[in-house]
């Protein structure tokens, strides 16, 4: 997940939703979220095998129907990925220029381990309260467990989030691509 408030003056935060972004915020997490994929996201098996079929069929002169078919199955394969991209990049612009600046209530810290059994940073658990009558609940995933336990004995910190449930949510300060964000507790 790219740090999308380093894209943005943090000063912009102060002003009330809907916030006006710089021209070259879209284009700029557009490319960041298309930077941050694997290579392995972009070459799947189903784009190679279409590829490899497509030089085949080149040398066969085969009828434009099978090309048809092939360009289909294509087409869809990079709407799939597109689509995955266009749902990242919406929810993070949506928080950048509705998204609302609030004190979020710390729950708790849970310890996290890898599959090996060491330990693997932590979740803090928390209530970010939206509106009057409305409240989400998320986890962020911290690599250091010690800078979580630390926000954890503090109680709060200062988030932005969608004003619905579940939302996107992130911490104001400290942010970055080492954070996973979930908008329910659990691991």
């Amino acid at each position: 997940m790219p740090d999308v408030l380093d894209l943005v003056d943090h000063r912009l935060l102060d002003d009330s939703p809907p916030r006006r972004l710089p021209f070259f915020f879209l284009p700029n997490l557009i490319g960041e979220y298309m930077l941050e994929r694997p290579p392995s996201f972009y070459l799947d098996p189903v784009l190679i095998f279409g590829l490899a079929a497509a030089v085949v069929l080149l040398f066969l002169h085969v009828d434009p129907l099978i090309w048809l078919i092939l360009g289909l199955v294509l087409g869809l394969r990079a709407v799939a990925a597109c689509w995955k991209i266009y749902r990242d990049v919406r929810e993070d612009y949506l928080l950048m220029r509705h998204g609302v600046v609030t004190s979020a209530h710390v729950m708790g810290v849970r310890a996290c381990r890898d599959a090996g059994g060491a330990p693997s940073g932590a979740y803090v658990d928390c209530v970010i309260p939206i509106s009057r009558r409305r409240t989400s609940v998320g986890s962020v995933w911290m690599p250091d467990a010690g800078e979580a336990t630390r926000i954890g004995q503090a109680g709060h910190l200062t988030v932005i989030c969608l004003a619905r449930s579940p939302g996107a949510w992130r911490l104001r300060e400290g942010d970055g691509p080492h954070l996973r964000y979930e908008p329910t507790g659990g691991e």
